[in-house]
Parts: C-alpha cells; structure tokens; sequence
C-alpha cells in the first residue's frame, strides 16, 4: 500500500548519494511521524542510523506499553536533528527525546538540498522508524573500550547546535536524553569521556550501552550484521528490552496497552511481532548454515 505525504512544508535533506539511497529517500522516518495521531508518541528518538538499527518502538511497546517513534536518517547531521525534532513537535508532546550519539562526532556540513516530501511516495509499515535487520557478519576485534583519560573531540558548531535542540526541547517540556547504542566501529572510550564530560556541564543524563554490552549479553558473533558498525535485529531486541526497562524506572513512563485510544499499536504489534519472528528464524537458520561449513 501506498501513502502519498501530504505535506506543505520543504525539509533540508544532506545531499550525499550514500544518505539518498536507503529505503529510497533520506526523511522517510521524518516524514513518518506526521502519520503519528497527535500527541500519541510519548518518546522521539534522533540521530542517524544507529537508532533505526538498535532501537525497536514496536519491542519497547510489547514489553513496556512505551510508544516511541525512531526520527533517525542516515549520516544525519545537527542541523537536521534539530529539523527533525521541529517537525516532530509540531504535532506530538513527547515527555522524552533519546538522542543517539553518533551525530556529535560527524563532521557537520551544511545540507546542499531541499527536497519537498509532499512529492514522495512511501510505503506503509508500523514499525516506527525501526528496521528489521537480518545480516550477520562478526565483529571480531576484540574489546573496543579500553579505560583512558584522553578525550575525543567533538567537529566545530556541534555545541552550537546542541544548544539549539537543548532550547528546543525546554520550549515543547521534552527531557533530552543522552544514549550511546553498542557499536565498536563508531564508540571508544575517548567519546565516552567526552560525553561524559558534556552531559555533566549540561546537568543531562547519558547512558553508554558500550560500557555493558556484557550485560546486555550481546555477542558480537551474532548480533551485528557489518562488524560491529550496527547491530542487527538479534542485537536490537537486547538494546530495546533493557532500555525499556531503564525509561520505565527512570522516568515512569506510562504503559498505553490497555488505553483504547492505543488500539492500533496493539494491531500493528501483532504484524510487527510476526515480521519479526520470521526475521529471527532466518537469521538462525544461517547461522546453523555457517557452523557447519566451520
């Protein structure tokens, strides 16, 4: 099935061939949200591809009743973080925005292009911005956090435009949240110490998942599908199902699943629930392939 996005409105877009390319248009999980009901999304999630291949909306649902929309675009930069969340805002009032974060070490470069979403065409799917992923291919490398004081930087304009989204989240009453998802090719501890260090000067909390991958029980072997640049859809349920639990703790977020006004969560859960059971199944059909050639 077919939506066309009704939207009036031009959204600034990076203009690398490698961000156009998946799912064929860079602002799909963007433009998603406007399809949301009003004021049903109690948390948005931003950054750029680490978010839709770490964090389930649809897994925080089953496990929690948490609804959670994934905003996040390949190779996003700051300026259309803080696009994106403007957007978000202007029909949602989410109590929390997770920023992913990958993005503050990007070097920013100003979008080239504007692209008018009214003119795309995008498939429906329920996922929430999320993407089923089934590759596996290793990570195996060895431990990739390794204890020091040195400190990585962050490009130029990264804290101005920090201080942009931190405004624009007071302005709408959303908490930003810092969150850091495992990835050996993107995180070390220098980032960490950076981070670190900026969410104290800002009084934010932050959560680094690569300081416990052990006990998120990720297993690099399996659970990434490009050597531990992303995580796959084994990898993914970890990160979801501890998250859940950490929002729910932290900041009592509600549980929708009994609230008739959420009933279509419950029916794309179902479908979202099969997608993903079939995913799995494939992923350890290969998996028992590759032992045995071993």
């Amino acid at each position: 099935m077919l939506l066309v996005s009704l939207l009036g409105f031009s959204f600034t877009v990076s203009a690398e061939s490698k961000t156009q390319t998946e799912n064929g248009n860079q602002n799909k999980n963007a433009a998603g949200i406007r399809k949301e009901p009003k004021n049903t999304i109690d948390v948005l999630v931003a950054g750029d591809s680490l978010t839709y291949s770490s964090i389930s909306p649809m897994g925080l649902w089953n496990h929690y009743g948490i609804t959670a929309y994934v905003c996040g675009q390949p190779g996003q930069m700051m300026d259309e973080t803080y696009d994106t969340l403007k957007l978000a805002f202007e029909t949602q009032k989410p109590r929390l925005v997770l920023f992913e974060t990958n993005v503050l070490f990007r070097k920013q470069e100003k979008a080239k292009e504007k692209k008018n979403l009214m003119s795309k065409l995008y498939v429906r799917e329920d996922s929430k911005g999320f993407k089923l992923r089934d590759g596996v291919k290793p990570y195996q490398k060895g431990a990739y956090m390794k204890k020091t004081e040195k400190k990585e930087k962050m490009p130029e304009q990264v804290e101005m435009y920090m201080e942009k989204i931190l405004k624009l989240c007071r302005e709408h009453g959303a908490r930003l949240v810092l969150v850091s998802t495992p990835s050996p090719k993107n995180y070390n501890y220098r980032k960490h110490n950076t981070l670190q260090e900026y969410a104290g000067k800002k009084s934010l909390i932050y959560l680094d998942m690569n300081l416990i991958t052990k006990g998120l029980k990720i297993d690099w072997k399996t659970d990434t599908m490009d050597q531990g640049d992303h995580l796959n859809l084994s990898g993914a349920r970890k990160v979801t199902k501890y998250l859940g639990k950490y929002l729910k703790k932290e900041f009592k977020l509600s549980d929708h699943r009994d609230e008739a006004h959420y009933k279509r969560w419950e029916r794309a859960a179902k479908e979202y629930t099969r997608k993903e059971e079939e995913k799995l199944k494939e992923m350890q059909a290969m998996s028992r392939k590759e032992k045995m050639k071993s």
